[in-house]
């Protein structure tokens, strides 16, 4: 491929699935205006990776098209490298896309790939495991180990429903301990977020004050064990009111830890249920660019 030429990455199986006539449109638009292009789709878990740590340095960029894990990937295939990505969200809650006001459509992602401005922002690590935008102990994360360990496909909204019904009444809501640039900061939180970018799923904004390019990671932690506590909370979360909440503890570092005495508690990565506490969070500042 020529210098300056434009991969684009789709995953077939994210949530809303890949737009043949949007790939068609894309390639043939690209072409008009003079940029060479590759479409390649990831085949397993974490290919996103590999064909983005297979993308020269010089390509213009990389257009993810994809849920919030097909993203993190690419992203994560990229670090402190100069290729830019130009994120299409067609996941099932698309969290980056909102964050950063993206749009889906053709025009906009032409326009983003013509004349975008590349912007740096932090990537965290979890156990050195990289994310985007956040990553959640407890009730969570423990909702979406059993959605993905039993996708046959795409998953759609709805198939979070049931096992959060189901969960909801069984889950133990073991007690997190939290420690903030070596100091403790709760021992009693029934679940904790740390986040590098402030939108959270169902578009809540959970760490409202959260700034992906500052350095610095935000932790969210509701300090109850109680599941009728836990939904008070999550109701205040709904109308922006949750961190000025007595139950609610936040703090911000650059290495937070999360740990549980009682039993491993699990724990997400942008949407991927991928480890169990012990947990130790660090921060890679503007390792990462996106097209915006």
């Amino acid at each position: 491929m020529p210098p300056g030429a434009v991969y684009i990455i789709v995953n077939p199986i994210s949530g809303q699935g890949p737009d043949s006539r949007f790939l068609a449109q894309l390639r043939r638009h690209l072409t008009l205006r003079g940029f060479a292009a590759e479409v390649m789709a990831t085949e397993r878990p974490r290919h996103g990776r590999e064909l983005a740590r297979s993308v020269p340095d010089d390509a213009r960029c990389i257009v993810s098209i994809g849920g919030d894990g097909t993203h993190r990937e690419i992203l994560s295939g990229l670090l402190g490298r100069p290729v830019p990505v130009c994120v299409v969200p067609s996941g099932t809650e698309n969290v980056l896309g909102r964050t950063f006001r993206l749009l889906p459509t053709l025009r906009d992602t032409l326009r983003r790939i013509q004349s975008g401005r590349p912007v740096a922002i932090d990537i965290g690590l979890a156990n050195d495991y990289p994310f985007v935008m956040l990553s959640g102990t407890g009730f969570d994360a423990a909702i979406t180990d059993i959605v993905h360990r039993n996708r046959r496909g795409r998953i759609l909204r709805e198939a979070y429903y049931g096992p959060t019904a189901r969960l909801w009444w069984r889950y133990p809501f073991p007690a997190l301990a939290v420690t903030v640039d070596g100091r403790p900061l709760v021992d009693d939180a029934g679940f904790v977020l740390v986040a590098n970018t402030p939108v959270y799923a169902d578009r809540l904004r959970m760490a409202a004050r959260a700034v992906g390019d500052d350095g610095l990671l935000d932790v969210v932690c509701f300090r109850t064990r109680s599941r009728w506590r836990i939904l008070e909370l999550y109701l205040c979360a709904r109308a922006g009111r949750h961190l000025a909440h007595p139950l609610t503890t936040c703090a911000q570092g650059r290495r937070i830890t999360v740990t549980c005495a009682e039993a491993p508690a699990p724990t997400q990565v942008d949407g991927d249920a991928v480890m169990t506490t012990p947990v130790t969070y660090t921060v890679m500042p503007k390792a990462v660019r996106l097209l915006v």
